[in-house]
């Protein structure tokens, strides 16, 4: 009973040694993720990770107004810009209804601008199937 006891003793130092290893793994291993993920992109890596529209012309909700807008769009990762690369005519229609919505006095100035950007960001989102949309920037953009 004596060996029993004493092989009892190491098989449980070894489970709960195991179990505070992988905790401390899982904990080190959260932390570096944290820190790539709060980590600010360089100049190169946004180029790689963008995609520009052509410039768009289309009504907008008001009566005999238009608006002229380009956007950037930085995406997750690089498999998420092929897919945004091989679905420019989705990318452009969900460009157009979105601007198409707006009234000509919810474009304009700051909050116009920044208001239009999330809601490109967001209706972009239900077109990419792979990765997220990072943000959407205007590059072009008039309304008459």
């Amino acid at each position: 009973m004596g060996k029993l006891g004493k092989l009892e003793k190491i098989i449980a130092v070894v489970i709960i040694a195991t179990i505070v290893g992988g905790g401390a793994a899982f904990y080190v291993g959260q932390k570096d993720a944290e820190a790539e993920v709060d980590k600010p992109l360089s100049a190169e890596e946004v180029e790689k990770l963008s995609v520009a529209t052509d410039i768009i012309t289309t009504n907008l909700a008001s009566p005999g107004s238009y608006g002229v807008v380009q956007f950037n769009i930085l995406l997750s990762d690089k498999k998420t810009k092929k897919e945004a690369e091989k679905r420019t005519a989705e990318v452009r229609a969900a460009v157009i209804a979105t601007v198409a919505s707006f009234e000509k006095d919810e474009l304009i100035g700051e909050n116009g601008i920044e208001t239009l950007e999330t809601a490109v960001a967001a209706r972009l989102a239900e077109v990419f199937q792979k990765g997220t949309v990072d943000r959407v920037l205007v590059t072009e953009f008039k309304v008459q």
